[in-house]
């Protein structure tokens, strides 16, 4: 006959069950609770991207319920445009992250190595651009200072008349 009821070896100890030595059922409840603690775990963090996930539903929602030109006015909006370059650049970050070393065992690596190319070449046309817009910036404020400089020096010869003329009106009175 088997008396045991749960599947359990009676390896503990039962001729004192006070006794401080631990026993298969001290191991099983230790085993319990910890897969009990991943279970709260799990579930606090489902809790949190629950919230989270409503972003998207509501999104998707506001969305569906746009006219085509309330549509066309938003999406050409400058501010829908950044936050949504900003989600889209988030966004592959995130997927490049997650899932880099399946992507590039498909072998359609192509556009990775196209993205890349424009990427570099990019950042030395803006290194290009930046370089020729301070050098303009530059020129407008060496022309605005020589400007200044002409308009002190006629502002001078203008003082120096008014100064005449005003000596010569005190010297006629």
């Amino acid at each position: 006959m088997n008396n045991n009821l749960f599947g359990l070896n009676n390896n503990y100890n039962t001729s004192n069950p006070f006794s401080n030595t631990p026993s298969v059922l001290d191991a099983s409840l230790a085993d319990s609770y910890a897969k009990l603690e991943a279970l709260k775990r799990q579930q606090m963090q489902q809790q949190q991207v629950v919230p989270q996930a409503t972003v998207f539903t509501d999104i998707e929602n506001e969305l569906k319920n746009l006219s085509e030109d309330e549509t066309a006015f938003i999406t050409s909006s400058k501010e829908y445009q950044t936050v949504s370059n900003k989600y889209q650049v988030e966004f592959s970050q995130f997927l490049i992250s997650k899932f880099s070393n399946e992507y590039l065992q498909t072998g359609n690596t192509r556009t990775l190595e196209e993205l890349l190319y424009v990427i570099r070449a990019q950042k030395d046309k803006y290194k290009d651009k930046f370089a020729t817009d301070i050098n303009e910036i530059r020129d407008q404020n060496k022309n605005l200072l020589d400007r200044n400089n002409q308009l002190a020096e006629s502002n001078q010869a203008l003082q120096k008349q008014l100064e005449e003329i005003k000596a010569r009106l005190w010297k006629d009175n």
